[in-house]
């Protein structure tokens, strides 16, 4: 009798053992899925709405899917370790003229506030900062790697790969123009030699062709009208500018100090938004 209660404890042992193991077994399977599903939305499978070019994107979009083709995509890292400040050859550029017309603290608030206080709008799709555009094309950061899409075809073109902050990752910091992609190598904290710069990259032939000096990019964004790239750089004990570069060359060719870091820029209307760590200010752009 003694044995026969034993045996029949040890199949109900057995029979639990087998529940258990295919309840985990399909537990398993089924976050398998749902992570594959995760991600093939944020690499193979977006296709989410690209803002309108009109730069009165509020609500306003095209649509618009992203075709994924890696056979055809150019990968290609950019090695900054050992670029020093250097300049190219290329055409002056006259600076902008710039006024500063409004400074009021903000009683430090976060710049989505002020900017959606003013109706301003930023390249952004669906308000994410790891994703904005161009008038030609869209770029996605996904971890460590910035990849730029053909905004009309929704082409993979580029998966570009450098170092930078990955705070800053998750800015309007991108740009190409003929070819030559611009972007910047950030460092947060206090000045150090040979970080916070933007440099110009030859896409075809895969060469660095400026690199603008230490210390003149720390903004979350930057701006780009004609020739000129509108940035700006600061910190606690340092001084805190808007700067401007000649995209041709990778000179600063002007700057405008501010009474604090600047950290997001919009330019909309002939004029030019910043916002800083408790200042607003509104800069016009005199012709």
């Amino acid at each position: 009798m003694r044995k026969i209660k034993i045996s029949a404890l040890i199949l109900i042992c057995m029979f639990g053992l087998v529940a258990c193991t295919a309840s985990e077994q399909e537990i398993t399977e089924e976050n398998s899925v749902v992570e594959e599903e995760s991600v093939g939305d944020s690499e193979d499978n977006i296709s989410e709405d690209i803002a309108d070019d009109s730069g009165e994107n509020n609500g306003v979009v095209e649509s618009s899917e992203i075709l994924l083709q890696d056979e055809d995509v150019r990968s290609i890292t950019i090695d900054l370790s050992d670029v020093k400040e250097t300049y190219a050859e290329g055409d002056a550029v006259t600076p902008l003229n710039l006024k500063i017309i409004s400074e009021e603290e903000n009683g430090i608030t976060w710049a989505d506030d002020w900017y959606n206080e003013m109706n301003l709008s930023l390249p952004m799709v669906d308000g994410a900062w790891k994703r904005f555009y161009d008038a030609t094309y869209e770029y996605l950061w996904i971890d460590e790697c910035l990849k730029i899409y053909e905004r009309e075809t929704g082409k993979h073109l580029y998966t570009l790969e450098y170092p930078t902050d990955r705070w800053y990752v998750n800015g309007n910091n991108a740009y190409i123009k003929d070819g030559i992609f611009y972007g910047a190598s950030i460092a947060n904290g206090y000045a150090d030699s040979d970080t916070c710069f933007m440099f110009a990259y030859d896409l075809n032939n895969e060469k660095i062709l400026w690199r603008s000096a230490s210390q003149s990019y720390n903004t979350m964004n930057f701006i780009v009208i004609d020739d000129v790239i509108i940035c700006g750089y600061g910190f606690t004990e340092e001084k805190d500018y808007l700067y401007q570069i000649n995209m041709n060359t990778g000179e600063v060719i002007d700057k405008l100090e501010l009474k604090k870091m600047p950290d997001l820029l919009v330019e909309q209307d002939g004029k030019i938004y910043v916002h800083t760590y408790s200042y607003d200010y509104v800069i016009e752009i005199d012709s």
